[in-house]
């Protein structure tokens, strides 16, 4: 068997037959070569290196041996301040003339705040590879990173961003883009196949759902499971490609079962979105994502930190709080305040299924949006015979769904069954309502979703929408 030889040991062999002298005391005892009759430089100096950032934001710092065409290289990655310490992962690499590349040191942690911290890589790598001025070389990448790196995105003035755009959307209108987005529900409310549907729709640009849209650009998507496995997404996956009469599509959305949170994978999945063009990723979710702490901001906080430093379009699915719904409130996530608070944009989905039959209804209601009108629920009905399909519904045939739509929704519902004007008093009785809700919903949404007589008294209104022509002869 062949004895093994050290980067060090090779070099020396490669500048002999070159007729070179390697010379372990110049450049400061890099080991670096000389010629003979060339005079080395004065100790301690180093050459620059090559600066460049790849496609993932990775910071390559390339050294050259310009005689044993020896490659050093120092990579940096995922840099970070927080509070006094400044964090990245550093990898080392030696390429000699003819053979490929190796890795000396892999993502180790580097503090470059520390006083110890550039030391103590530069003896592992003593170890390893000696004669390579580490210390040098370190020193002149932390100076290069502090220079370069920045805490969040380059700084910007505002008045050079020409034609801003309003919100736009990964898919209409349920995930807003490049934003945190959510959506609630009880157990066992398809929510998961949701998710998986706007996948499919963002990646392939295919309806999966009546009434949404997408942007004409295509990127894959990632589902990250806590909860299901790949068989199980692969066959709602074929079910949704099924209900709407698509071909099967290869590759695009992609699947990873996680098990430890989401922040302490953090880069790793930075690599992966950004090494694949990924552009939207759900996570399913949100309790297991931080690890059971979902009443804890120590927790919740990193977990946001984390998503937005990927910068693509997010969905969280989490669990609707019951401890909301039994104060009075609509819902919202569970947990402690900092999931309703970070989050951009709230869906809640709510069903409505009789055990045993193959279809059931589903109501989405947008409780949350910080840079948009919220928009009007999204009824559909799901059947699961020959597949997944959607069928948008209009209206609303579940009692227990349009008790949990928002009040001036179910007054809605109610004038378009109804057919004619009624008053405050007639709504709220067929509703089950109380006279002092239908009213304020009245007034709040006069002019928007309904007119009303011009009648002193028990005014009779009536909705706005398909009806200008009545409405034109009450204002006359």
């Amino acid at each position: 068997m062949a004895e093994e030889v050290s980067a060090t040991e090779a070099a020396r062999a490669i500048a002999a037959e070159a007729g070179i002298e390697h010379d372990m005391g110049a450049i400061g005892g890099a080991g670096m070569p000389v010629t003979k009759g060339r005079s080395p430089k004065a100790a301690g100096t180093l050459e620059e290196p090559e600066y460049t950032v790849n496609t993932v934001g990775d910071h390559l710092f390339t050294w050259e041996d310009q005689f044993t065409k020896e490659l050093i290289r120092i990579k940096v990655s995922h840099p970070a301040r927080s509070g006094r310490d400044f964090w990245c992962v550093v990898t080392v690499m030696i390429r000699q003339k003819g053979r490929p590349a190796v890795s000396i040191f892999t993502k180790k942690q580097w503090n470059l705040t520390s006083v110890s911290g550039g030391t103590s890589i530069a003896t592992a790598l003593n170890k390893r590879e000696p004669e390579r001025n580490w210390d040098g070389r370190l020193a002149l990448v932390e100076q290069y990173v502090h220079e370069k790196v920045e805490t969040g995105d380059d700084l910007l003035e505002l008045s050079t961003v020409v034609d801003p755009p309003p919100t736009s959307y990964a898919v209409y209108p349920f995930l807003e883009e490049n934003a945190n987005n959510m959506i609630g529900a009880d157990g066992g409310s398809t929510k998961s196949i949701a998710a998986l549907a706007w996948c499919v729709a963002y990646t392939f640009g295919i309806e999966t759902m009546p009434g949404i849209q997408m942007p004409t650009d295509r990127r894959p998507s990632l589902y990250l499971d806590y909860e299901g496995t790949s068989n199980t997404q692969a066959f709602r996956r074929r079910g949704i490609l099924a209900g709407v009469d698509a071909t099967e599509l290869k590759g695009m959305v992609y699947y990873k079962r996680m098990y430890s949170p989401i922040a302490d994978a953090a880069t790793e999945l930075y690599d992966l979105i950004k090494s694949r063009n990924i552009g939207l990723v759900v996570i399913d979710s949100g309790s297991r994502a931080v690890g059971g702490g979902t009443n804890e901001e120590s927790v919740v906080i990193p977990y946001f930190n984390a998503i937005s430093s990927w910068g693509v379009t997010t969905l969280t699915i989490v669990h609707k709080s019951k401890e909301a719904i039994q104060k009075g409130g609509s819902g919202g996530p569970s947990g402690v305040k900092q999931w309703w608070n970070q989050t951009r944009n709230y869906w809640e989905l709510l069903k409505d299924q009789t055990p045993g039959q193959s279809e059931l209804y589903v109501a989405f209601r947008h409780d949350k949006s910080n840079n948009d009108a919220r928009h009007d629920p999204m009824n559909y009905k799901i059947d699961f015979s020959g597949g997944i399909k959607y069928h948008l519904d209009t209206e609303v045939k579940s009692q227990e769904i349009r008790n949990e739509l928002p009040k001036h929704q179910q007054i809605m519902l109610w004038l378009r069954e109804n057919g004619d004007p009624a008053t405050a008093a007639e709504i709220a009785e067929g509703t089950g309502m109380s006279s002092n809700h239908v009213s304020n919903e009245l007034r709040k949404n006069e002019g928007r979703h309904f007119f009303g007589s011009s009648d002193k008294r028990d005014r009779r209104w009536n909705l706005i929408e398909g009806r200008q022509e009545e409405l034109d002869e009450w204002e006359t």
